[in-house]
């Protein structure tokens, strides 16, 4: 059994068997189309850890012949009683059980790790865990659970459901009953945005209306609905071609040498496979012109591919024949399977009656499919209709084609030539000799001439047949130039396109042209039309293959960085895409994209804390010291406000804004005055744990321990972490006389704990609070009155006779 290594995001390695990989529909289509390697496989966005519970998961379900446990225990959408649940929840077994009880991030990256792995068992188990948690909340409860904001007011809560069960009953109503109300929908597309308004009116004025039908007030609503230039659809496709952008940056920018066109080979089979993987998902939800965009997309990519991967560079002498008509019959298949299998199944006799039979086999010679040309050529043959001299030509033309020399990697360009110049005369023979015989009424014979005319690589047989100039094109490689090498596509396209008005060309032949002259800039001007995702990841690929740079001289601005920031700002305007967005500013390289950068991450709306991290992480990845600050100081505020002090510190502190956390310092000092309890210890605690240092923070520290110290009656410790506060000059001003206040108890102890000196030096800072700037604050505005000033005078003066006398 083969051995396959994963390579995490992190970096991590992980060894794992073959049929662990096949668990995994991307990994298994990914070696299908690379065969087997063994270079570590990149699994980008997913880490180490997630990385390491998938392949856990896979392992223990090796042996489970259906794998579909998970899936078979999702109960049925019609049913979504608790009894449900309980059946699915008794079908897993107790590994799937503790497997999911892990904390909320954990569970939503094992969803986005089984979503790009494409293991379904895996999805349905997580999803339906999700889906368990969910289930017989409410509103709140779910917001609550999954940390997601409510925009409303809990007065705008009661009126939007007011008025929603007020417009359900008017949208709810049929054609009828709308006519009947006089009723109809008025829109208007916004000038300048990318919304429409739409309203609920009256068809004709009051005045015009019959006495039979009801006539209802205009509806004062106006309901704007968005047009998101992302549609949800696309989402996954997204995240998973982001995975491969980033993946391919970093392994470029690490060491290019190491990477070379197998490896680029490999990052865009990862392209492929997502584009087609987005096509079969539109296919099945019938969304026709988002197919056909995909489905464009992925033959512009696939050309490309080969031109400038599979062929190694334009230059050298790859065949590029097999490949072109591997992409011609992958991408515009023809003709179509089902026709074969009927004609494979009907009689002889039946075929040569068969109008579309012969234009079938015409269509078959065309796109290179010699061996079911052959096959049915040999299957018609002993036709009742066919003459003699029809029949044996067929047989001799089916011979010839199950002849047709191939080319191989080990064989020279001049012995393949060699082989090919023999067998193309000997067909031009059986061409000569079956014309010979023509002047004879025979219909079938004349149709096996024509066949024998296309593979002999006649021009005009070719194009009378062909319905497309791809066709031409592939028939004009195979039987004329098979050992044409990828730099003689150019010359060979405009040969064919003399025969066609290409002014009437479709966007992707338009595309397509370029591509096989070798015209970049025309080809990014038309990908970019197709799809702006297009044009970004090509230009991006051709910039690693090495070259792009004919383009920089065509266009004003490096084409490259221009796509990867048109996409990115494309991006943004959808609310799951900005990380997405901002990878493709950051790994853009340019100033530009870093200025553009800064100034979306610090607009995006900071709603919790986990999206507040994912956007100081974004700014540290990239270096936007300038951004981080900003965001800081944001969040600081925001923190502030909340009352969640600690946090607003820590903000605070990494901005270095010492005002700041004064003020909040202040602020926890004057609640301790109002309140008289001092529970602002946590805080500290918290804030201190983290290193920071203030000295407004070890104020606080310090008074605690005081207060603490009196509490238990250590006076002595107490009165030392007072006189520590006052003479290091630790304490805000303002908050001194509260200090001397605090020291009167500590005077008047039965046992002195202050000596004549501390108490000499007490009175010193008494004097110097009066004669500070805040004397007039002192007398009128303090907590120490005049007659707490005297109580002080006295209580120090009692303590210094008490040490005299002591």
């Amino acid at each position: 059994m083969n051995v396959y290594k994963l390579a995490a995001a992190d970096g991590s390695i992980f060894t794992v068997e073959q049929d662990i990989v096949e668990q995994s529909g991307t990994l298994r289509n990914f070696l299908s189309t690379s065969g087997p390697t063994e270079t570590p496989i990149p699994v980008p966005n997913i880490s180490g850890p997630i990385l390491s519970r998938v392949i856990e998961y896979c392992q223990h379900h090796r042996d489970d012949p259906s794998r579909r446990k998970p899936r078979e225990a999702i109960p049925d959408e019609s049913d979504s009683s608790d009894a449900a649940i309980a059946r699915a929840i008794a079908q897993m077994d107790d590994y799937d059980m503790e497997f999911c009880k892990v904390d909320q991030g954990t569970l939503f990256d094992l969803i986005l790790a089984a979503n790009f792995l494409d293991i379904q068992p895996l999805m349905d188990l997580v999803g339906f865990t999700v889906a368990n948690k969910m289930k017989g909340k409410s509103v709140e409860e779910i917001r609550s659970t999954f940390n997601v904001k409510n925009d409303f007011t809990p007065e705008e809560e009661q009126a939007r459901s007011k008025e929603t069960i007020k417009h359900l009953k008017v949208f709810s109503a049929g054609q009828a009953d709308w006519t009947s109300q006089n009723r109809t929908l008025v829109f208007s597309l916004h000038p300048l945005g990318r919304g429409v308004a739409v309203a609920v009116a009256g068809k004709q004025t009051r005045e015009h209306l019959t006495s039979d039908v009801q006539a209802n007030e205009q509806d004062q609503r106006i309901y704007v609905c968005g047009t998101p230039p992302v549609p949800d659809s696309r989402l996954p496709f997204i995240s998973a071609t982001h995975a491969v952008f980033a993946a391919l940056q970093n392994v470029m920018n690490a060491d290019d040498a190491q990477v070379g066109i197998d490896g680029l080979l490999r990052l865009s089979a990862f392209y492929r496979e997502a584009m087609l993987r987005q096509v079969r998902e539109l296919q099945e939800n019938s969304n026709s012109s988002e197919t056909d965009v995909f489905q464009a997309m992925h033959a512009v990519w696939h050309l490309a591919e080969i031109m400038y991967l599979s062929t190694n560079m334009p230059g050298l002498n790859t065949p590029a024949v097999p490949l072109f008509l591997e992409w011609l019959n992958f991408n515009f298949p023809s003709p179509p399977p089902e026709e074969r299998h009927e004609l494979l199944e009907a009689d002889a006799d039946s075929l040569t009656a068969n109008e579309s039979f012969w234009p079938y086999l015409r269509k078959l010679a065309l796109r290179g499919h010699v061996a079911t040309l052959a096959s049915l050529l040999e299957h018609v043959a002993p036709a009742s209709a066919m003459s003699a001299a029809a029949a044996r030509w067929a047989r001799e033309l089916a011979a010839g084609l199950r002849e047709m020399p191939v080319g191989s990697a080990n064989e020279t360009t001049g012995s393949f030539n060699s082989r090919w110049r023999r067998w193309h005369s000997k067909l031009q023979a059986s061409s000569t000799a079956i014309s010979s015989l023509l002047d004879t009424d025979d219909s079938e014979l004349s149709q096996i001439y024509d066949l024998v005319c296309i593979v002999c690589g006649d021009a005009d047989s070719i194009s009378a047949a062909a319905d497309t100039w791809l066709d031409v094109l592939g028939a004009v490689l195979l039987y004329c130039e098979p050992a044409s090498p990828a730099d003689r596509l150019p010359a060979l396209t405009q040969t064919v396109l003399e025969q066609f008005q290409t002014s009437d060309f479709a966007l992707l032949d338009r595309a397509l042209v370029a591509l096989l002259s070798h015209d970049l800039p025309e080809l990014l001007l038309y990908c970019d039309q197709v799809d702006s995702w297009l044009s970004a990841h090509l230009t991006d690929m051709l910039h690693h293959i090495g070259i792009l740079d004919s383009c920089r001289r065509v266009f004003a601005v490096d084409p490259r960085e221009h796509y990867l920031l048109a996409l990115g700002e494309q991006y943004l305007r959808h609310d799951c895409l900005w990380q997405v967005a901002i990878d493709y500013f950051g790994l853009a390289g340019s100033r530009a994209g870093e200025s553009l950068m800064e100034e979306y991450l610090v607009r995006i709306p900071l709603d919790s804390d986990r999206k507040a991290q994912q956007v100081l992480r974004t700014c540290k990845r990239y270096c936007l010291e300038s951004a981080q600050d900003r965001i800081h100081r944001q969040l600081g505020r925001q923190k502030w406000l909340r009352g969640r002090l600690g946090a607003a510190i820590a903000h605070f502190a990494h901005v270095d804004d010492r005002a700041a956390i004064s003020q909040i310092c202040d602020q926890l000092w004057a609640e301790y005055l109002s309140s008289g309890k001092l529970t602002y210890g946590p805080i500290i605690d918290g804030v201190l744990a983290t290193g920071l240092k203030h000295e407004r923070l070890q104020f606080l520290t310090l008074y605690r321990d005081f207060h603490e110290s009196y509490k238990a009656g250590d006076y002595e410790n107490a009165a030392s972490t007072l006189l520590r506060i006052l003479l290091n000059d630790m304490a805000p001003p303002h908050a001194v006389s509260d200090l001397l206040v605090d020291a009167i108890p500590l005077l008047e102890a039965d046992k002195p704990v202050f000596s004549s000196d501390d108490t000499f030096e007490l009175l010193r800072c008494a004097e110097s609070l009066v004669r500070s700037p805040f004397t007039k604050a002192f007398s009128q505005d303090s907590n120490i009155a005049s007659n707490e000033l005297s109580i002080f005078n006295v209580a120090c003066a009692r303590n210094l006779a008490r040490s005299f006398v002591m």
